[in-house]
């Protein structure tokens, strides 16, 4: 998340938009990061409440559960944001730059 950071923060300068998809990147990185480490601190909790040593009658995940999966969901859609945001525009009518294209000779 700091690289990310700083390739954005780097990117506010003249003609540094080439940064914004590795910001993009890292920050899908880090939410992949988030989803992993959640999953397995539920699987975590699931086998402890399964086994026969311990007796649970009633469990709940807390803030910070809830708070990483809202890190993940955050950070997933800035990273997909700014990917989409550094991908090169597109021509209004792509026939027209096809057809600026000089013809290939046969010889």
């Amino acid at each position: 998340m700091i690289l990310g950071t700083l390739c954005v923060i780097f990117s506010f300068g003249k003609g540094r938009d080439y940064l914004l998809r590795p910001a993009g990147m890292f920050f899908a990185f880090a939410g992949l990061c988030i989803i992993i480490s959640v999953e397995v601190m539920r699987q975590s909790v699931k086998r402890m409440i399964d086994s026969d040593e311990t007796i649970w009658i009633e469990y709940y995940y807390s803030w910070s559960f809830t708070c990483a999966c809202a890190s993940f969901t955050l950070l997933i859609l800035s990273g997909a944001t700014l990917l989409l945001i550094s991908m090169p525009h597109m021509p209004r009518n792509p026939w027209e730059t096809c057809m600026d294209a000089e013809p290939d000779t046969l010889d």
